[in-house]
């Protein structure tokens, strides 16, 4: 998994925790491999002992050093910015060496932990930088936070930009707040109250 903005809150208290946590209940693949990119003069090192803190303050599950070894020997970073072309060429190749070292046969999520005004630009320079196109059995695919623009048009270019980048089933939109215990309450008072029921099918039959 590569992540565009990982130095920022999203990825740090929501993004990398919720990855180690999948780790620690045996959910990820022992050949798993984190990058991070973002414009900070890091190495590999450096990037790994930042998750680890993040981890130790934001994870949900116990941590466990067994499993942070494993996750720490697949953690890697690029330093670039979204127009940088060289940038993308640098994590083109760290992803290939990946590929090489931990057998992961080409298999990408790219992350986009990012402010909206980035999204089309990051999607261009993975299609440029040929990472975009999935080969073989492989899988290539992006995960866009939300908000996914701000009205009916600036959503439909968003789209528009990413499926002609990404066939649409590897794009995931998501929105991190609706698994929150909030929103459920109130999708639970909808759809599991009898009397929303009847008061709705009661308007559909006056209509």
């Amino acid at each position: 998994m590569v992540i565009f903005g990982v130095t920022g809150d999203l990825a740090r208290k929501k993004v990398v925790p919720a990855i180690y946590d999948l780790a620690n209940r045996g959910l990820l693949p022992p050949n798993f491999a984190l990058v991070g990119f973002a414009r900070r003069d890091w190495d590999d090192a450096a990037f790994a002992e930042e998750v680890l803190q993040v981890v130790k303050e934001h994870s949900r599950t116990p941590f466990r050093q067994p499993i942070w070894d494993r996750l720490a020997d697949g953690c890697r970073f690029v330093e670039g910015t979204f127009d940088d072309e060289a940038g993308f060429t640098r994590l083109a190749e760290v992803l290939d060496k990946l590929d090489a070292e931990r057998g992961i046969g080409g298999n990408r999520a790219f992350y986009y932990a990012i402010p909206p005004k980035g999204f089309p630009t990051v999607c261009e320079q993975l299609d440029k930088a040929g990472l975009a196109e999935a080969h073989d059995d492989s899988w290539s695919r992006v995960v866009i936070e939300k908000p996914f623009g701000h009205d009916l048009d600036s959503a439909r270019e968003l789209n528009r930009v990413a499926n002609s980048v990404f066939p649409e089933d590897s794009v995931f939109r998501i929105d991190h707040y609706l698994g929150k215990e909030t929103v459920q309450n109130i999708l639970a008072l909808r759809f599991a109250n009898q009397l929303f029921e009847i008061g709705r099918a009661s308007c559909r039959e006056r209509v």
